[in-house]
């Protein structure tokens, strides 16, 4: 079925059409676009200056301080310790330092040496003054360092023996040498080593630690540590240890009521800006640039394919006020109002304030831009949500269900068809987002849970909500038009008793009307509606329209400019009653419209025979106006026609109801009644096939019972819609029974 379009829009198409060319800028369009730009900028830019913290480390936190957005920031504790970490674990570097095995043999060698020329040169003297001799000859450095005891074992050792200890001293050294000795850490375990082995090696202890005594002092570092590559080394490994990030979601508990202050909590207080907050300008002009931007884009769109609604400036209110309670609504969420949620639940929130406005739109403004609006709602969505792409994928995908499923909404039951198609649409896109973002099975069931409770209340706010918006903003819905149709009403009530051939006439009226409107794809409920009420100003003055009289004429008293002007009237009387009855503009519309400039032929035929036709005397005999500017109003109009003409068939057969209604139609046309409305020749011809099928099953030929009254003797039949009683004649009356344009009234 064709979405049906919001009735305060309905009847302005055209009129938009052919204005706005001139009506491009109008100062209340743009003060009201300023105005929106200027509310939606502070919505979004309010958060932007959070409030201060001057908690310290160690302080005890008064109050819970929660995350208003979420943010990624560097958490330099743990960066730092894993950055140590990472610089104590390289190795220090040392260099090998050239030749340091044969200094330390040069060494042991030289020892021995000096040992073996005091022997030799002056083997009488003291051992005192031998021992000098060999310190003398070794120097300050080495012989300072071996005892005399070492000295005196080695020079009182036999020359075989002592060939025998130097041997083994330099295969200690040497071996010694051979290992990596770069601290004095290893120094002393290589020394270590050396009195070992020489304590294994040689028998004597004396000779042993003499021995291992010369060997150890022989010994030198052979590796030396290279500062500035160790350090160079360290920086690497420093630098390669990426930054520890952390998240802090929005709504997230920062510190508790009562804590002591960390510097864990002093890094979040710094990333969330609550430390020093400053306003982020650039942030700021740019948010302002997109709303300015959002905006200019949706008039353009209004301009360009919906002028109607550009130029309605009730429809620019309620359209910005849908947006900006919407936009305040998904700002303002739990966390302003002191409820702690999770992130989820937050974008849940956000998510059924979409789905409801775009519900809200569709059925008040039109589908279509609802579509535009909600598309631009889900990016604000985004924004709101640090980026986060699922919520606004799924308000999306629901919002376009929701327009869908209400577009045509009219009773209970297309409103728990709504709520399933909504709670389905958000089950499955929290599957396939879930999947996408690899999300565990808990989290997607309460998911599901969070679905059907945004369906339920999108439904329910939806449902309740647009009553409100109804009448200040003069929108007329298919739930308000199901009202009206409503036969207990009082201003229906009221013409079935003052007027029941009225009443009976409008409801042959609505049921062709419907079944016209529904073959070109009108809105068949309009129609209808607007027929139960299209005659409703004859109350004032039943008796002057031939449907409500029972034996006297009394137009047969009175001239034909009176009773054409009492005729006319009910146009006026049904507009002021209307009015006096609240009823919606879409339905007072085609009250006035439903004759068009008809004109009142039987009254005119009978002055003109008074006196010389001409134009001005033709004028006096005309309704009003004006002409039907919407398709329901001429389908309103033909069936009026139609059903009126069809009672003064004597004998109906399908080829004179098919003459009749072409004859009826043919002459609206010629007449120019329907040159302001955008019915095309196509939805003519499908017009006039329905009320020919529609009038020939109604009036089917029946039997004639044999004690039946004659159709000499049967009253003539009355116009359900003339304004008069028809003539006396049967011929006459089959000749004069269109409304308008070939009864004597209408």
């Amino acid at each position: 079925m064709k979405p049906h379009l919001p009735h305060f829009i309905r009847g302005t198409k055209k009129k938009a059409e052919k204005s706005v060319r001139q009506s491009r800028v109008n100062p209340q369009r743009a003060g009201l676009a300023i105005a929106t730009v200027a509310i939606l900028s502070f919505l979004l830019c309010m958060p932007m200056l959070p409030s201060k913290v001057t908690l310290k480390a160690g302080d005890v936190s008064p109050e819970d301080i929660i995350a208003a957005k979420t943010v990624r920031y560097t958490d330099f504790v743990e960066t730092e310790l894993r950055r140590d970490k990472a610089t104590a674990s390289v190795k220090e570097i040392y260099d090998p330092v050239p030749n340091t095995t044969d200094d330390s043999i040069i060494t042991l060698k030289a020892i021995f040496q000096a040992v073996d020329r005091v022997r030799a040169a002056s083997p009488g003297l003291p051992v005192s003054r031998k021992l000098a001799r060999v310190r003398e000859n070794l120097g300050i450095g080495i012989g300072s360092r071996i005892s005399d005891a070492a000295f005196t074992t080695l020079l009182a050792a036999p020359p075989n023996v002592m060939r025998n200890i130097e041997d083994t001293a330099l295969r200690l050294v040497t071996s010694a040498m051979e290992q990596e000795l770069p601290k004095p850490a290893e120094m002393k375990a290589a020394k270590a080593r050396v009195t070992a082995e020489a304590a294994k090696l040689l028998s004597d202890p004396a000779v042993a630690k003499a021995v291992g005594e010369v060997a150890r002092e022989s010994i030198r570092p052979n590796r030396v540590f290279n500062e500035d590559r160790t350090n160079a080394l360290q920086e690497s490994a420093r630098q390669g240890v990426r930054p520890v990030l952390r998240t802090i979601q929005r709504g997230d508990l920062v510190i508790g009521k009562g804590e002591v202050v960390q510097q864990q909590h002093i890094e979040k207080f710094e990333a969330l800006g609550l430390r020093h907050p400053k306003l982020d300008y650039r942030s700021v002009m740019s948010l302002i640039l997109l709303v300015i931007v959002t905006v200019c884009i949706v008039v353009a769109y209004l301009w360009r394919y919906h002028n109607y609604v550009y130029l309605n400036i009730r429809a620019l209110y309620l359209l910005s006020i849908i947006v900006v309670v919407s936009t305040l609504a998904l700002r303002v969420g739990g966390s302003m109002l002191g409820i702690t949620l999770q992130p989820a639940q937050v974008g849940y929130l956000g998510l059924f304030w979409v789905v409801t406005a775009s519900m809200f739109m569709a059925v008040l403004l039109s589908p279509n831009v609802s579509l535009l609006v909600t598309a631009l709602l889900s990016i604000v969505l985004s924004l709101l949500l640090n980026s986060e792409l699922r919520f606004a994928a799924s308000a999306l995908i629901i919002s376009l269900v929701g327009i869908y499923s209400v577009a045509n909404i009219r009773d209970r039951g297309d409103l728990m068809r709504a709520f399933g198609l909504l709670a389905v649409a958000g089950i499955a896109m929290v599957w396939i987002m879930g999947n996408l973002n690899g999300d565990a099975l808990d989290s997607m069931l309460q998911g599901t849970g969070w679905s059907l409770i945004v369906a339920f209340l999108a439904t329910t706010f939806f449902w309740f909500g647009i009553a409100p918006l109804e009448r200040p903003f003069a929108v007329t819905t298919h739930m308000s038009l199901l009202e009206l149709a409503d036969t207990n009403r009082p201003l229906l009530k009221r013409l079935v008793m003052e007027a029941p051939g009225t009443f009976t006439h409008s409801m042959h009226v609505s049921h062709l009307a419907e079944s016209a409107a529904e073959a070109i794809g009108a809105d068949a409920l309009v129609a209808r509606v607007a027929s139960y009420y299209h005659d409703i100003g004859k109350t004032r003055r039943p008796h002057f329209f031939i449907e409500n009289q029972n034996v006297e004429n009394v137009h047969d008293k009175m001239n034909p400019t009176l009773s054409a002007l009492v005729i006319t009237s009910h146009i006026k009387d049904g507009i002021d009653i209307a009015r006096e009855s609240r009823i919606p503009k879409v339905v007072l519309d085609i009250i006035a419209e439903h004759h068009g400039t008809s004109l009142v032929q039987y009254f005119y035929h009978q002055a003109a025979g008074e006196q010389e036709p001409s134009t001005a005397l033709e004028q006096q005999f005309r309704y009003p106006g004006p002409k039907p500017q919407t398709k329901e109003a001429a389908v309103v109009m033909l069936a009026d026609a139609v059903e009126a003409a069809s009672r003064g068939l004597a004998k109906p057969t399908p080829a004179k109801i098919e003459m009749l209604v072409n004859r009826i139609v043919a002459d609206k046309l010629r007449d120019g009644q329907l040159d302001e409305c955008d019915l095309t020749f196509k939805e003519l011809s499908k017009i006039t096939d329905c009320f020919v099928r529609t009038i020939t099953s109604i009036m089917h030929a029946r039997i004639e019972y044999p004690d039946g009254p004659t159709n000499e003797d049967r009253k003539p039949a009355a116009d359900a819609d003339s304004n008069t009683e028809q003539p006396k004649d049967n011929g006459a009356a089959a000749q004069n029974t269109e409304r308008g344009t070939a009864t004597p009234a209408s």
